[in-house]
């Protein structure tokens, strides 16, 4: 027997009960159960079952026998509109639970560490930051941003993130490049607010041709020279939480733009 109701709702013994119906019309549990291939205990029960969704009838038969008889097939269109609108109610109430369901959602805090190396691969590290739903902090060198590989992008990227309205406050390597850059910055400084560093207050480091973001719960730290070009992706609240903190502090020594 061919089975031309599988795939159409119904389970595929439930699909075989039922096909043996049409085939026979009104028959008894052995007849039904022998066309469908079906132990006769097991196929009382689908028989049961197909009854509940409106596909078959129980009817009298000859003497104390019982018979059952299948409704027609128009009756699986309108058995699957209604498990779509089911599942359609379900989705509905699925995506208006959801900030409830998430604002539950405990995971432990072992970072998640995401690497990437090269020009795309650093590109693609910071167009995932233009999702963000909070203020971008970020510690960074222009030096790096002032290549051929990244110049042009960087003014994209900053006129996109000022379209999504997404703030950035920055702290720069002051610099001849950093203070050409801000100069002619690209960006919106409605979104974008930042101060300097003063090399000499940071032992050791004249600089670093790198960046570092810190947001929501991820930390990206990319240099964006040869023959170190690559980024990373750390994602952990606590380790992204102190570094805001040590932001906050280094943001109050930092000089403003006069």
């Amino acid at each position: 027997m061919i089975n031309l109701v599988d795939d159409l709702g119904l389970e595929k013994n439930e699909a075989k009960i039922y096909q043996a119906l049409l085939e026979l019309g009104p028959s008894t549990v052995s007849q039904i159960t022998k066309k469908a291939g079906i132990t006769r205990t097991f196929g009382y029960q689908i028989l049961e079952k197909l009854g509940t969704y409106g596909f078959v009838n129980r009817i009298s038969g000859e003497g104390t026998k019982i018979k059952f008889s299948a409704e027609h097939p128009n009756r699986l269109i309108q058995f699957i509109k209604n498990k779509k609108n089911s599942w359609d109610r379900r989705l509905k109430d699925a995506e208006e639970r959801l900030p409830d369901l998430v604002s539950l959602y405990k995971i432990s805090d072992k970072p998640t560490i995401k690497y990437q190396e090269g020009v795309e691969g650093v590109k693609s590290i910071y167009t995932q930051t233009l999702e963000s739903k909070e203020e971008i902090l970020s510690i960074l060198d222009l030096e790096g941003w002032d290549s051929k590989d990244f110049k042009q992008w960087g003014k994209n990227y900053n006129r996109e993130r000022g379209e999504k309205k997404i703030k950035e406050r920055i702290l720069i390597l002051d610099t001849l490049s950093g203070k050409n850059w801000m100069k002619n910055y690209h960006g919106s400084f409605k979104y974008t607010d930042y101060r300097w560093i003063k090399p000499e207050d940071v032992p050791g480091i004249k600089e670093f041709g790198g960046d570092i973001n810190i947001y929501e719960n991820k930390v990206v730290m990319a240099l964006l020279k040869e023959p170190n070009l690559m980024g990373v992706t750390i994602e952990s609240v606590a380790l992204s939480n102190i570094l805001k903190g040590l932001f906050e502090l280094a943001w109050k020594q930092g000089v403003e733009n006069r």
